[in-house]
């Protein structure tokens, strides 16, 4: 009897360790899970879940506030999800919050993560439907990964050839790298260059300074920039110059005309010119009225001579020359008058 006992107390003692510790696991479960506290519920539709499946943790700002209800199929590429939120975090949580399917860790287990509201918008209530965020899944990162690293390989394997081709002095990096030609000649382009720097230099402040002087008042520079009268009369003096230029052409092309006549007739011989130069007889004749207009010029002399020696004229004579004489003084004394 006293076995029997001492059996049913060990077993009873090990079925009560086994209660509490069941009980206990259950309160953890429970608790992990939030099945004890107080929560609403609210769904969002999403395209795809990527392995997404119920009682995954739902995370705010890092902060678990719920876990996945349930995960059904609506229709095709939409997919219910139901969310138990903690009342709790309910006040935290904002209408305009975003849902988005996202991994523990790279390769963890999909959760449920909650961003964004703003403060001024009403929180979550009871059967609200959540907007779901667009965002890159794990294989559609990986996906790009993989095409980045094929980029990065192609794109190494590129500056091998190209630092290979340098350091053989192939190329003009290359040549320029090895080859002290190609440096010395870059060396003189680039003091040639300096040199060209500093004459525009020069060349801007010799500039500058003129520009300065042409401003200065008083030189004519700045007189025919600045006064209009001068410029006015400098445009007149330029319109008479055109003028006169002018009036020059058009005298010259009636001297050419003249001198064109002129000698057309001096090469016809019934013109006059042409016969007082090629007509013999007409010259003769010419001469001979030359010859006789001096013999009578002296015979005319003569006889004024004698005319003036008459004593019948000889007063009228004198009386002239005197009048001649006091009109040369008075004129004299007016010029020395002018000068004074």
């Amino acid at each position: 009897m006293e076995a029997g006992k001492k059996r049913a107390v060990i077993v009873g003692i090990f079925v009560f360790v086994g209660l509490v510790i069941f009980v206990t696991a259950i309160m953890m479960l429970g608790k992990q899970q939030k099945l004890f506290s107080k929560s609403i519920q609210v769904k969002a539709y999403f395209k795809d879940v990527n392995g997404l499946s119920a009682g995954r943790n739902i995370l705010y700002s890092g902060v678990k506030i719920g876990t996945v209800k349930k995960i059904s199929f609506v229709r095709t590429n939409q997919i219910l999800v139901l969310m138990n939120i903690d009342e709790s975090s309910q006040e935290f949580i904002h209408k305009d919050v975003e849902a988005r399917i996202s991994s523990e860790g790279l390769m963890g287990n999909k959760i449920v993560m909650l961003s964004g509201g703003t403060p001024n918008m009403p929180v979550i209530e009871d059967g609200d439907q959540l907007h779901v965020a667009s965002g890159l899944s794990t294989e559609e990162i990986m996906s790009t990964l993989q095409v980045n690293n094929k980029s990065l390989v192609e794109i190494t394997d590129n500056l091998k050839v190209i630092t290979k081709r340098i350091v053989d002095g192939k190329g003009t990096l290359g040549r320029l790298l090895t080859e002290d030609t190609i440096y010395k000649d870059l060396n003189t382009t680039m003091a040639g260059l300096n040199d060209a720097v500093v004459n525009t230099r020069r060349l801007t402040g010799a500039l500058s300074l003129y520009a300065a002087k042409l401003q200065t008042k008083g030189v004519l520079s700045n007189d025919l920039v600045t006064d209009t009268l001068v410029f006015a009369k400098l445009r007149t003096a330029v319109t008479e110059m055109n003028s006169a230029a002018l009036n020059a052409n058009q005298t010259v092309q009636e001297l050419r005309q003249a001198s064109a006549g002129l000698r057309a007739n001096l090469d016809d011989p019934e013109a006059p010119v042409g016969m007082l130069l090629k007509d013999t007889l007409l010259a003769d004749a010419f001469k001979e009225t030359i010859y006789n207009l001096e013999s009578g010029t002296q015979k005319l002399d003569t006889n004024m001579l004698a005319l003036r020696n008459n004593f019948l004229f000889r007063g009228y004579f004198r009386k002239q020359a005197k009048r001649e004489r006091k009109a040369q003084k008075e004129k004299e004394k007016a010029e020395r008058q002018a000068q004074k």
